[in-house]
């Protein structure tokens, strides 16, 4: 019984004592459970991930993309993501039933939560850009959501560590008194990406978002990626595929993030106490495309290094093979690497090579043999003492460890 004063939350919880306490109906005869999914901003690989589960568990799976939440809709459970412009909420939070949201967009709502770690994602795109010699940076935002603004504050603060600035642009806080068009949108994007210095390394909160400055850019006569590096978030491969310039994006494994949160919902409707705090699932890499396929160097020597480097990683080339394609001395080299670029040459190499042998680990089944001779190891044991070195683990752990499901 609650306390005079107190008022009663999502799923039976008290506000004051945060308490949980489920009504759940009993499941029918045969097992089957009715489950709700209203996704607030549809995201069709969240989508399957729930009919994954489901399809698993026997649940029966109520979705209607035109009516969320149906008045007369009865059932076991919901899944939702609850988007900060949607009133989903209004017509979720008279079910007497569990519901886990995948998102955090509105944290005030005290519910159990399964969804993309977006501190992470801010810190995977700051380092990222930082590895391709970036000095310049922006992260850019319609709304200005909790959700991107933390992506955003991760970004920024990574940046910062090392030294380096971010501006952060919210059409949302610019806009003043102009209506929230396409139209308007653009013209503030070219604005603000021609008043950047070049080249200029962008981190958009989403890919949606991603696009329009695609856009923007090539009504600017501004080149991507050679003045404008571009990457989005969520790697929504019908929107970042069909374009002029292909767009890299984070994978933040929203299909993931969907059957972890069925199996949540699962375990809660199985009498398991809800977590009080949301469960994170981390990105699982950067898709690289054409939009940020390119170095920030604006010496051409260096330039003309690092293009050898990329091209030959997989042999065994040494500083010796990149010196006889150059005009300049062992000592010069390594100067200008100083002065214009984050890395020395051969440190750039074995991060290029460590860096495609991840690559292939979490997307192939070659064996070690295999990936140590095609990334420029040319032994396992090189690949592995120099794993061990650099992420203090084995291939075969990390390939174990990363693997997406």
């Amino acid at each position: 019984m609650m306390e005079s004063g107190e008022t009663e939350g999502p799923l039976g919880m008290s506000n004051q004592s945060s308490r949980i306490q489920i009504r759940r109906p009993s499941a029918p005869e045969n097992g089957e459970r009715s489950i709700l999914l209203a996704l607030g901003w549809y995201y069709p690989e969240m989508h399957r991930g729930v009919v994954r589960f489901a399809r698993s568990h026997n649940w029966h799976l109520f979705v209607d993309l035109e009516e969320m939440v149906p008045k007369h809709w009865q059932g076991h459970g919901v899944i939702t993501l609850l988007a900060a412009r949607q009133n989903t909420w209004k017509k979720l939070r008279h079910l007497k039933v569990p519901i886990v949201d995948l998102a955090e967009s509105q944290p005030e709502i005290p519910l159990p939560r399964v969804t993309m770690d977006n501190a992470a994602i801010g810190q995977m795109a700051a380092e990222y850009f930082l590895n391709h010699g970036y000095r310049h940076f922006v992260f850019m935002d319609r709304w200005g959501m909790g959700v991107s603004q933390r992506r955003g504050q991760y970004f920024q603060e990574t940046l910062q560590e090392v030294g380096r600035s971010c501006r952060m642009f919210s059409w949302q806080e610019d806009r003043g008194k102009r209506n929230d068009t396409r139209e308007n949108r653009h013209r503030w994007i070219i604005h603000r990406l021609r008043e950047m210095p070049k080249p200029l390394a962008v981190l958009a909160s989403r890919d949606v978002e991603a696009i329009e400055i695609l856009e923007a850019c090539f009504s600017a006569n501004l080149l991507v990626p050679e003045q404008v590096a571009v990457l989005g978030v969520d790697n929504s491969e019908n929107f970042c595929d069909c374009l002029r310039v292909p767009l890299s994006s984070i994978d933040d494994r929203l299909e993931k993030i969907g059957y972890e949160g069925a199996a949540l919902l699962e375990r809660i409707l199985q009498g398991e106490k809800p977590p009080t705090e949301p469960i994170y699932i981390p990105p699982a890499g950067i898709v690289e495309r054409r939009s940020t396929d390119c170095l920030a160097v604006d010496h051409p020597e260096v330039a003309k290094a690092l293009h050898f480097i990329y091209k030959h990683a997989h042999l065994p080339i040494t500083l010796r093979d990149v010196l006889q394609h150059l005009t300049m001395s062992r000592s010069g080299l390594e100067k200008a690497f100083r002065e214009h670029y984050v890395r020395a040459p051969m440190e750039e190499l074995r991060r290029i090579r460590l860096e495609r042998a991840q690559k292939m680990l979490l997307e192939t089944d070659e064996k070690i043999l295999t990936i140590a001779r095609l990334t420029g190891f040319q032994t396992p044991q090189n690949l592995c003492r120099f794993f061990t070195e650099q992420l203090g683990i084995t291939p075969k752990r990390f390939r174990l460890a990363h693997r997406k499901m």
